[in-house]
């Protein structure tokens, strides 16, 4: 089993190719190491059961062809903090691209979990095939981050849509050093917080589920606050959505802030001179205000005010 921790930045589409080539000369420049690990087509198909036995379980399983190999992926429920994804995930090597659940480590499955019957009811839900560039990155204080380019589409549901993004994941250091370089890079270049996963993109694609507004609900928690705005980002940037609705959520969003004790930093952060109490903040900075709440998420204790 490894832990996943990563990040996740969209590009803008037209001219993603010519952003990554930037964001690649800035990695050289600033950091001890930037090796590039090729650029590989991965081919992904995702499993569930008719009733969503794995999404009710808040797992994933994928299969992935990639240079002639197979291999199973199962994603275990784990923590999303706005744009942070940790989460158990076991890979193991396959013989084609249907899943053989029995071959996962036994311990993985809930207590009384028939894997046989899981393995009859398996059903192809979607696919996200794209094509991978990938850079292997290492900071000047020895961290490792692994940052890939993907580029392709998400199919389900007779649908698809594009996929265009960024993602950095933590192999060796302190996650603080992938927050450091996050930040850097939504100073320097157009890119936003992305929190959708390419599974939940094609299950909301595979159940013809078009992704909708979420208004913040007196119950929802810290974590609730920054992921349904990230998605109601989203719909804006996809003109679906205004940016007066946005606005609204954001001056709702700062009242509940101000009223938590916990947050103050947080608060006087979003209030900063310069900021417009009837307009939304700036691209750069909002973007590197919402990386910073997802740190905090992850420790309030910890609040880099460097970052902003």
């Amino acid at each position: 089993m490894s832990l996943e921790v990563e990040l996740k930045l969209l590009l803008p589409a037209q001219n993603a190719a010519a952003v990554f080539a930037a964001v690649t000369d800035y990695c050289r420049q600033q950091l001890a190491a930037v090796e590039p690990a090729g650029s590989k087509t991965l081919l992904n198909a995702y499993f569930d059961t008719a009733e969503r036995w794995f999404r009710r379980h808040d797992s994933g399983l994928r299969t992935r062809q990639k240079q002639g190999q197979f291999e199973q992926t199962l994603k275990l429920a784990g923590q999303q903090h706005g744009a942070a994804h940790i989460r158990p995930e076991y890979n193991v090597p396959v013989s084609g691209m249907v899943p053989e659940l029995s071959t996962f480590p036994a311990e993985v499955w809930p207590v009384g979990t028939d894997v046989a019957i899981l393995q009859q009811q398996l059903v192809e839900l979607f696919r996200t095939d794209f094509v991978r560039e990938t850079l292997l990155l290492q900071t000047k204080t020895g961290a490792r981050i692994e940052l890939v380019f993907d580029q392709g589409i998400v199919a389900g549901g007779g649908s698809e849509e594009s996929i265009c993004e960024l993602e950095l994941e933590l192999q060796a250091g302190a996650v603080s050093e992938m927050f450091t370089l996050c930040a850097q890079l939504l100073q320097r270049f157009p890119l936003s917080l992305g929190v959708q996963s390419k599974a939940e993109r094609g299950y909301l694609l595979s159940e013809q589920t078009p992704l909708c507004w979420q208004d913040f609900l007196p119950a929802d928690s810290t974590a609730d606050l920054l992921s349904k705005f990230l998605r109601n980002q989203l719909l804006v940037s996809r003109n679906l959505a205004s940016d007066t609705q946005l606005l609204t959520q954001w001056q709702q969003w700062q009242a509940r802030l101000a009223a938590e004790p916990g947050a103050a930093a947080l608060a006087q952060a979003a209030a900063a001179p310069g900021s417009v109490p009837q307009q939304l903040p700036q691209p750069q900075a909002l973007q590197l205000w919402l990386l910073q709440y997802s740190i905090w998420l992850l420790d309030p204790a910890t609040i880099q005010s460097t970052l902003f």
